[in-house]
């Protein structure tokens, strides 16, 4: 894939999150119009790195400072049209911790890339979905924690949702889950 290539010759680290991840751990398929990567690099760097690597086949997005987050994309403007966001973390204890982590898998349609561990990808969509269970979000929480049967890591996914203040969402969406 074109942005991954371009993100490898960069030298920028990322892995893949988001409906993606979930597809590539096997867990839902869920169309959508891009890719979620989350960057290895710092917000200052995103000019000087990220935009060189992408434009001029690419529209790129300045960044923006969503929580505790940094909100980027990228969309082809030639050919197929193709958009990638990408997420920069506020370098707290989760964040380091999601890049750490991240496997590498062989998927058909990426290759060779990292990607978001169930509980990583867990958290991320507990943080986003903003206490709602019945959004889109919500249910991919739900499809989660179906899926992953007993293999998550609770004290890991315990310790980053209290850092993160979504203790409360998580106990709710694995009481709805049945688990």
């Amino acid at each position: 894939m074109d942005v991954i290539e371009r993100l490898a010759a960069a030298g920028i680290g990322f892995f893949v999150t988001g409906s993606e991840a979930m597809a590539v751990l096997g867990i839902a398929y869920r169309a959508t119009n891009d890719i979620d990567l989350v960057l290895d690099l710092e917000p200052a760097a995103y000019e000087r790195r990220l935009r060189p690597a992408f434009e001029p086949e690419y529209l790129v997005a300045p960044l923006l400072h969503v929580g505790r987050r940094w909100m980027g994309s990228a969309i082809r403007s030639r050919g197929e049209v193709y958009k990638a966001d990408f997420v920069i973390r506020e370098p707290d204890a989760w964040g380091k911790d999601a890049l750490r982590r991240a496997i590498t898998v062989d998927d058909p349609g990426l290759g060779i890339v990292r990607v978001a561990t169930m509980e990583d990808l867990l958290l991320a969509k507990l943080e986003f979905a903003g206490g709602d269970l019945d959004g889109l979000q919500g249910r991919d929480i739900l499809r989660l924690l179906v899926a992953s049967g007993d293999r998550l890591d609770n004290a890991y996914l315990r310790r980053h949702a209290a850092g993160l203040g979504v203790t409360a969402v998580l106990d709710e969406a694995v009481r709805r889950a049945g688990r």
